[in-house]
């Protein structure tokens, strides 16, 4: 019975999760209320409030659960090879995106919303900082520094598109000069690397 249960209030939450998501696409966030969240998701109030105090503490779990499943599907993708092949990562990235156009668009221009993104971002960031320090743990800063510099770039390219600063360029052809640009990057970061493997070895050449 407890089993049915739990998995009663696992269906509720996701009803009005998914509620709340689908009105945040269509309307100003501040303008939502409980009548409408239960509405759309075909449930009364006291089920809503059975499971949360008010719509900002839904929000916030909301907005906890979407980072979740969107930092899921792209923590495998941010591997070493990142810098030589982004695609994979960046095609996730604009899938989401562009399934979820209205609501990706809102949560760009809302400051209240702002923080799934910088959540999922700083997500990304800790993997990012993490290949960084084990390829070149003598570099000092300038790889981590390089890493904030891509992200905060990648982020920034992408609300602009969503913004239609861009005119009428394809999601796909951002994702071609990101790619462009990130590889290049790469290739800065081995050359650093490598110039500072040689000086060690000058260096112990000297000593010897």
């Amino acid at each position: 019975m407890e089993a049915i249960r739990n998995r009663n209030a696992q269906r509720s939450v996701r009803l009005l999760e998914e509620a709340l998501t689908l009105l945040i696409a269509e309307k100003p966030y501040d303008k939502i209320t409980v009548s409408d969240i239960t509405r759309r998701a075909d449930l009364n109030r006291g089920t809503f409030y059975a499971h949360f105090d008010s719509v900002d503490q839904l929000m916030r779990q909301t907005m906890e659960d979407l980072t979740e499943k969107v930092s899921a599907s792209i923590d495998p993708l941010v591997t070493n090879a990142f810098f030589q092949d982004p695609m994979p990562f960046l095609r996730q990235i604009s899938d989401f995106v562009c399934d979820n156009l209205a609501l990706t668009r809102k949560l760009v221009d809302n400051d209240r919303l702002g923080p799934f993104l910088g959540a999922l971002m700083d997500r990304i960031e800790r993997h990012l900082h993490d290949i960084a320090r084990r390829e070149d743990p003598n570099g000092g800063n300038f790889p981590l520094e390089t890493v904030d510099f891509l992200l905060g770039g990648i982020r920034n390219a992408y609300a602009s598109w969503l913004e239609g600063a861009y005119g009428n360029e394809e999601i796909d052809d951002l994702n071609q000069s990101l790619c462009a640009f990130i590889k290049a990057i790469g290739v800065v970061l081995g050359q650093r690397k490598s110039e500072r493997t040689a000086a060690d070895v000058a260096d112990g050449a000297d000593g010897a």
